[in-house]
């Protein structure tokens, strides 16, 4: 998700993997325009619900892609990273377009809050959200979810310098997926909305809470944001860690020579599973069939992730995948303006929307978006300082 357009030609490109981001991203534009839709009062039915809950994999394949590469060398290379490095690096890569990219959806809402009427004073209820938790816009939070599950790769290097067997990698990434089923099933994962469609801003505390069966009796109305920020912080590090285990495992030197064969067949097959898991996952949620939530996540992302893998050893490299890959963050980061733009101009242009079936309304709404913010983004990080500043590339 953060590789560089100016990458060395020398270096080969994981092409499934740079498909694969791109076809999540458009996963994540799928999700968010049918929560547009759904707030701008444009018709929403089963099918539409059903196409959002099937996208959802896209941030746990992100993970998995992102830990997957922050966890390539470590078989290789036996320098070990500082924290001092580790937070320099991660804050460039993550906290720079954490930070330009706030200060740009916040003052869209003030510009919104004013066109409206209504006082600013609102948007300041919850400045932890707005500060470290990504407030501003429904999306930012995976910035400071990613740069605080990155701080995981000292225990990987740790776990490396200690020459840890496969078995036992594998066996602890089966505790750590229970664990966060765990935190899952007992209510005490992370939720943005504490309660869906509230105004984030306008309440304190209303999102980006986590353990809020700890807090609750503890600290009623979540008064400690030092504590609300620590245990968001270990909900992110719970959730991040069989990530980072099980990227560990697929970059085991024993697991690459099997990943390093896999063929289309294979990728068929995995992309075949990723698809069932997801079956299985939609039956859970119309209580047909109960399945876990931590193995709809990591099974759906792993299974894309060796897909992609598996398409990289026998699809040649290409210039337009290569450029979605790369663009995958921007266009990640850049949706959301893009889509309010559109649901919001819609109506006016095409005032019949509504009588289109609403499935059709929020593919037209997704692709029509996603382009869109690809094209801008692509162009944008021709732009040295703005491709650093914003893009991380």
């Amino acid at each position: 998700m953060l590789r560089s357009l100016n990458q060395p030609k020398h270096k080969p490109r994981l092409v499934g993997i740079d498909l694969f981001r791109g076809v999540s991203a458009f996963a994540v534009i799928v999700i968010h325009a049918g929560t547009l839709m759904r707030y701008s009062g444009l018709p929403m039915n089963n099918f539409t619900d059903t196409l959002i809950e099937t996208s959802r994999f896209a941030v746990p394949f992100f993970l998995a892609s992102s830990f997957y590469l922050m966890t390539k060398k470590l078989y290789v290379n036996e320098q070990q990273t500082s924290f001092i490095s580790l937070l320099k690096s991660r804050s460039q890569r993550l906290l720079v377009p954490y930070f330009f990219w706030s200060l740009i959806y916040f003052a869209l809402r003030v510009v919104k809050t004013l066109s409206e009427s209504g006082s600013i004073n609102s948007l300041f209820q919850d400045p932890v959200l707005l500060i470290f938790l990504g407030g501003a816009s429904i999306h930012l939070y995976f910035l400071p979810l990613l740069f605080t599950g990155s701080f995981l790769i000292i225990l990987a290097e740790y776990l490396v310098s200690r020459h840890i067997n496969l078995t036992t990698l594998i066996f602890l990434a089966v505790v750590s997926m229970t664990i966060y089923e765990w935190q899952i099933i007992s209510g005490n994962d992370f939720k943005f909305f504490v309660k869906f469609g509230v105004d984030c801003l306008a309440e304190a505390n209303a999102c980006s809470i986590a353990y809020l069966n700890i807090q609750n009796p503890v600290f009623p109305n979540y008064s400690n944001q030092i504590v609300r920020l620590l245990f968001v912080a270990i909900a992110w590090l719970i959730k991040c860690l069989p990530y980072t285990l099980l990227a560990m495992v697929l970059n085991h030197p024993r697991i690459k020579k099997i990943t390093s064969s896999l063929n289309i067949n294979y990728a068929i097959s995995l992309l075949s599973l990723a698809l069932g898991i997801t079956t299985l996952w939609l039956l859970n949620l119309h209580n047909i069939l109960p399945f876990p939530q931590s193995i709809y996540e990591l099974g759906t992302a792993f299974s894309l992730l060796l897909c992609g893998i598996a398409l990289s050893n026998k699809l040649p490299e290409s210039d337009v995948i290569e450029n979605l890959g790369v663009s995958s963050f921007g266009i990640y980061l850049i949706h959301y303006l893009i889509l309010t733009i559109y649901v919001t101009a819609m109506p006016k242009v095409l005032p019949n929307i509504a009588i289109l079936p609403p499935v059709v309304t929020m593919l037209l709404i997704s692709t029509i978006g996603f382009v869109t913010s690809w094209l801008i983004v692509s162009n944008l990080m021709k732009i040295k300082i703005v491709s650093k500043n914003l893009f991380s590339a």
